[in-house]
């Protein structure tokens, strides 16, 4: 077992432990222990792709259930090579998930690896909140960056990270002299371009390159302080990125800018010439990236799960499958769960999800499961609720959570108790 931690970014903390998911083999015996355990489907990707400057290409995704009830197990972080031959790794499973109750916390879109620093950024779906994170794959942390519910939010890293430079669109264009490691980092950023939206952002050197839901291609200055929309220089105006509901991704190579929809990729050069305008390919693609260096080549996902590269040299894009999905064949346990049936929940409580998939939640010193679904499996206390973990209602403390500290009165009001602290006025 292994500890989680995961920081909210309200005002609550949570701190999780779950179980690595036991798995072996799929045999007959597997898909008749369901819901305990399931035998692998396809893995469903999720969107976004990074690239570990040694080769592979990165994303990730969590294996369906051969039963077809969807995802089953453990999301995780898996790679394939990028010169081709489909030959999937998993990196490490991802720990965290909390899926039912009021804690819902979901991995689902991968945004950017960064290899000198061995970091990754994902975005958790936290309560119905977006969440912009980090995931520590040695402490099995989410660490929460930014909550960007309904924000038109946009991240781009600077290339080198001995140097490091991030920019990101919201409403507005803001730029940090470093990579964000925490939600106070917001508060440091400095307003480059007021007021300007973008669905496309790139660094390159101390230039910035964007898209806009108007099909523009914008050109700016990382040195721009509180500058206007009108202080950007505008390249070229695309309708078919204008008409596009939405773009899957935007990149630099070294003389063009590429962006990505569901009518496939299209470039024009960073000068704005729109007689040089390319098309690579013709498909529906959800994510795409490049090496970080020259980009003689884009990684990138379709629709239907598929990782594939295409050239950017010569007059005719070549186009390599990396990886389709695939089952491995392996049976998994439900998570926290072990043994040859999949039924062994040691120093835990097994806690039913709406999809009526079982979880093994080990239990703290206390007794009480290190994660819960409802308040009422952290005991009878009325004093705790529920919220990923079982925690004390506010002002309360203690191991019943009972105590209301400072001399506080516990007032009761619709069956809800409240610590309530007097202050004493003292008039000279």
């Amino acid at each position: 077992m292994k500890k989680i931690k995961i920081l909210s970014i309200f005002i609550l903390s949570l701190a999780i432990i779950i179980g690595l998911v036991y798995s072996r083999q799929c045999d007959d015996k597997c898909k008749q222990g369901y819901p305990y355990s399931s035998c692998n489907g396809n893995l469903n990707l999720y969107r976004g792709l990074g690239y570990d400057g040694n080769g592979n290409v990165i994303f990730s995704g969590k294996y369906n259930s051969s039963q077809g009830t969807g995802g089953f197990g453990l999301p995780g972080i898996f790679s394939v090579p990028s010169s081709g031959g489909c030959q999937l790794s998993k990196r490490f499973d991802v720990l965290g998930e909390i899926l039912d109750g009021p804690g819902y916390t979901a991995l689902d879109y991968f945004y950017k690896y960064l290899p000198q620093l061995n970091r990754y950024y994902v975005r958790f779906n936290q309560r119905g909140s977006p969440i912009f994170s980090i995931y520590n794959q040695d402490t099995n942390e989410i660490q929460p960056v930014f909550n960007i519910f309904n924000t038109p939010f946009v991240p781009a890293f600077s290339q080198n990270e001995s140097n490091p430079f991030f920019v990101y669109g919201g409403y507005g264009i803001y730029g940090l002299n470093k990579y964000p490691t925490d939600r106070s980092d917001a508060q440091q950023a400095k307003l480059l371009y007021q007021s300007q939206i973008v669905n496309g952002l790139e660094i390159d050197g101390d230039q910035l390159y964007m898209t806009t839901y108007q099909g523009q291609f914008l050109k700016g200055s990382l040195n721009c302080l509180n500058c206007t929309k009108d202080q950007l220089q505008l390249l070229v105006t695309d309708s078919e990125l204008a008409a596009a509901t939405s773009i899957s991704g935007f990149v630099l190579t070294s003389d063009y800018m590429y962006f990505s929809y569901s009518g496939g990729i299209k470039g024009y050069p960073k000068n704005g010439d729109a007689s040089r305008v390319r098309k690579l390919v013709a498909e529906n693609v959800v994510a795409m990236t490049t090496d970080g260096g020259s980009g003689d080549f884009i990684y990138y996902q379709t629709d239907s799960g598929m990782v594939k590269s295409v050239s950017t040299t010569g007059n005719h894009p070549q186009v390599n499958i990396l990886y389709t999905p695939v089952s491995d064949n392996q049976c998994q346990c439900a998570v926290g769960f072990s043994g040859d049936d999949c039924r062994q929940c040691d120093n835990g409580m097994v806690l039913w999800g709406s999809n009526g998939i079982p979880m093994c939640s080990p239990l703290d010193s206390l007794g009480k499961p290190k994660t819960c679904y409802a308040a009422y499996q952290c005991g009878s206390s009325p004093f705790i609720i529920c919220n990923g973990t079982c925690t004390c209602f506010p002002g309360f403390s203690g191991n019943d959570c009972t105590l209301c500290g400072n001399g506080g009165e516990i007032v009761w009001e619709n069956g809800y108790p409240s610590c309530v602290i007097q202050i004493k006025k003292i008039f000279t």
